[in-house]
């Protein structure tokens, strides 16, 4: 679901030039997958990484293997000035607490996986529902 729901988002963004930062449980091949995706879907990725040091899936009981401070910290020192907006993917992965700081920081709409997801269920549901502090995204709905 966050993948088509992030092509989505994207497109309603009029971003071409993409970065995807993806959860720490996730290898190098699932980050070139990504890539071949959202190429196939007409973007160009121009970086490309997973949350250091790798871990293994989370249990559901335990929660995000990565802080919303670590995430935060990869995001600023890792997407590139190019890039135009920023997939944080894995459901996960506790990132939707730091869409605003990284949205002001970086200057740039950041998506996650949980909020893009959101955002594209309500508007295929044709749902016109007020969402606050979920990011540049959530904001096209009430232009």
């Amino acid at each position: 679901m966050p993948a088509p729901a992030a092509t989505a988002g994207f497109r309603a963004l009029e971003a071409e030039r993409i970065a995807l930062i993806h959860a720490p449980f996730f290898t190098d091949d699932f980050d070139q997958k990504g890539v071949t995706y959202f190429q196939e879907h007409g973007f160009e990725v121009v970086h490309v990484s997973h949350l250091m040091p790798p871990v293994e899936v989370p249990h559901p009981n335990t929660g995000s293997a990565a802080s919303p401070a670590k995430i935060y910290e990869w995001a600023r020192s890792h997407v590139p000035s190019s890039a135009q907006a920023v997939f944080i993917g894995g459901n996960a992965v506790r990132a939707i607490g730091v869409i605003a700081a990284l949205e002001e920081d970086l200057r740039r709409p950041v998506l996650t996986a949980n909020q893009v997801s959101l955002w594209n269920a309500l508007r295929v549901a044709g749902a016109e529902v007020r969402v606050d502090d979920y990011g540049q995204l959530f904001k096209l709905s009430r232009r």
